[in-house]
């Protein structure tokens, strides 16, 4: 498991976009951005424009991962990917990510259930 941290290649100190919110079992189904923060904890973002990743923590901060999470109703987390090219994580994340995703209330029963999209 990588459990380094990464700067955005896009040092820019993008304010942190004020849908931004961290990952939780109310969240609506659908496509989400996300970036783990150094703390651990999952942030999203709908995504629903390029170049959003910078924005999710805001200010240049930087991650543990970043990628893509599909959700669906309740909460389940139908699948994750590690595709920021902001971040630029490898594959290696996923499991974490998922470990977090479940820690805030992510519904996944089996892992594999959840498609893992990546390199």
């Amino acid at each position: 498991m990588n459990l380094s941290v990464k700067w955005p290649l896009d040092r820019f100190p993008y304010l942190q976009h004020p849908d931004s919110r961290p990952f939780g079992p109310g969240l609506a189904s659908g496509s989400y951005v996300f970036v783990q923060a150094e703390d651990g904890r999952i942030w999203v973002l709908v995504e629903t424009e390029g170049h959003l990743h910078p924005k999710v923590l805001g200010e240049a901060k930087p991650a543990l991962a970043a990628g893509g999470v599909q959700v669906g109703i309740g909460g389940v987390v139908l699948e994750i990917d590690n595709f920021s090219g902001t971040f630029q994580f490898d594959a290696g994340v996923l499991p974490g990510v998922l470990r977090a995703l479940q820690s805030q209330g992510g519904q996944v029963s089996s892992t594999r259930e959840v498609g893992f999209d990546h390199d």
